[in-house]
C-alpha cells in the first residue's frame, strides 16, 4: 500500500521532477546554516525563505526566464531539504504519523502543480520567477513544517 501511494506521488510530481535540478551545495549549506540558526532560537524559519532566489532575482534586471532560473535553483535546495524531513518524520515509527504524511503528500503535491502553474499565464514579473518561485515558496513551508514534526517524533 505504502509503495503504492509513493509512486502516485512521485507520478503526479512528474513533471517537476522532470526539470529538478540538484541542489548546489553551497545553497543547501546557505540555507541549512540559516535553519539551524532559526531552530536555536525557537523559530520556524520562515526568514530562510528566499535566500538563494531574492538576491540572484535582484541582478536580472527583471528577466523572466533568468528569474525562473533563480528560483529554480533554491526551489532545488527546498526540495532536498524537504526529502531529508520527510525522511525524518518517517524515521520516528508513529504509523499514524506517517500514514498522514503519505496522505497529506498527495494533496499537497497536487494542489502545487494546480496553483503554481497560473502564475506562468499572468502577466510576466507579476510574481518574480512566476510558477518555480511559487513552487519555492510551497515547498519551502512544506519543508519547514516537516522539519518540525520530524524534531517532535524523533527526540534527541
Amino acid at each position: 500500500m505504502m509503495k503504492c501511494l509513493a509512486f502516485l506521488v512521485l507520478l503526479m510530481m512528474a513533471p517537476q521532477v522532470a526539470n529538478a535540478q540538484q541542489a548546489a551545495p553551497a545553497g543547501l549549506k546557505l540555507v541549512n546554516d540559516c535553519l539551524n540558526n532559526a531552530d536555536k532560537n525557537g523559530k520556524l524559519g520562515t526568514s530562510c525563505i528566499g535566500l538563494i532566489a531574492d538576491p540572484c532575482r535582484a541582478k536580472t534586471n527583471n528577466d523572466t526566464d533568468k528569474n525562473r532560473a533563480c528560483a529554480a535553483r533554491e526551489l532545488a535546495v527546498w526540495n532536498a531539504i524537504l526529502e531529508t524531513a520527510g525522511k525524518h518524520v518517517r524515521a520516528g515509527g508513529f504509523k499514524e504519523i506517517t500514514k498522514a504524511l503519505a496522505d497529506s503528500e498527495k494533496a499537497w503535491a497536487a494542489q502545487r502543480e494546480a496553483l503554481c502553474p497560473t502564475f506562468d499565464k499572468i502577466e510576466p514579473g507579476f510574481l518574480p520567477g512566476d510558477a518555480n518561485y511559487c513552487r519555492m515558496q510551497i515547498t519551502a513551508n512544506r519543508a519547514l513544517l516537516l522539519r518540525k514534526l520530524g524534531a517532535g517524533v524523533n527526540p534527541h
